[in-house]
């Protein structure tokens, strides 16, 4: 049965490896949309590194990111939904961080921008933050996201350490550990998404391939997951699909579109 919702994760999923939606894939989310099928992007990204493939699919309602902690509405540029982690926790994770792993690197969402140490700005390329230095100086109220990277230890294993922190920690590769509010996760998201929309948790399916998917590819009626997904990924999941270089979402959503709305190849 086709759904009513469909929420496509982006990094490994929508996107290839070059970070583009092809025109195959394109064309097929729209097919979609034309046909009555509402189209979520669910990401682990910020407002900002998304808005461009939300502008090239046509796309001005909420959309989940933040992994959960936010619904971010692209048609009035405002957010309409946000978990943040208080001060005083923030701040403890990246004492107990550093007390752990003292070569850790660290990173910093805020409502007010993001925020990056010295040694992790170097690592990057892109984008220059909002702010660059030692983390703990740009922690106000309004954390949306802590980032922590290790030269040799993995997201996992990093995360053990604040297993008794009131915080929810996930990972979208192995070398990123990302640490939110304990509410934040792209199934309360959709959950809530859904209850707006008047959307069953049935009439829905959703798109994923690494641990911050696995949760809401279990919840929805319908979880795919990639060719290239996480072992705990395709277990969550209800069915696979090819690879994001292979256009795994346009080959399985093309399997919806009603003959009216052939013409996908």
């Amino acid at each position: 049965m086709r759904p009513k919702l469909v929420a496509l994760d982006l990094d490994g999923t929508l996107l290839t490896s070059d970070k583009d939606i092809t025109a195959r894939t394109e064309r097929t989310v729209k097919t979609l949309m034309r046909q009555g099928v509402r189209v979520v992007l669910c990401t682990g990204r910020p407002p900002r590194l998304v808005r461009r493939y939300a502008t090239q699919l046509g796309l001005t309602g909420p959309t989940v990111v933040y992994q959960g902690a936010s619904l971010y509405d692209f048609g009035r540029e405002l957010p309409t939904h946000l978990y943040q982690l208080d001060r005083t926790v923030s701040l403890e994770v990246i004492r107990v961080m550093r007390n752990r792993f003292p070569d850790v690197l660290a990173g910093v969402e805020a409502t007010t921008g993001w925020y990056l140490d010295q040694k992790l700005f170097e690592l990057r390329n892109g984008q220059r933050p909002d702010g660059v230095g030692d983390v703990e100086t740009f922690v106000q109220e309004g954390v949306i996201k802590l980032l922590f990277r290790h030269p040799s230890m993995i997201a996992s294993t990093m995360s053990r350490a604040l297993a008794e922190l009131p915080v929810y920690t996930t990972w979208t590769s192995d070398n990123l550990l990302e640490v939110l509010h304990p509410l934040a996760n792209k199934s309360r998201a959709l959950e809530l998404l859904s209850k707006t929309l008047d959307v069953k948790q049935d009439e829905i399916a959703a798109f994923g391939d690494q641990h911050n998917d696995a949760e809401m590819l279990s919840w929805v009626g319908f979880g795919v997951a990639m060719a290239n997904a996480s072992e705990e990924a395709k277990a969550a999941a209800d069915s696979l699909t090819s690879s994001n270089d292979d256009e795994g979402v346009a080959r399985f959503l093309e399997r919806w579109i009603t003959p009216e709305g052939a013409g996908v190849v």
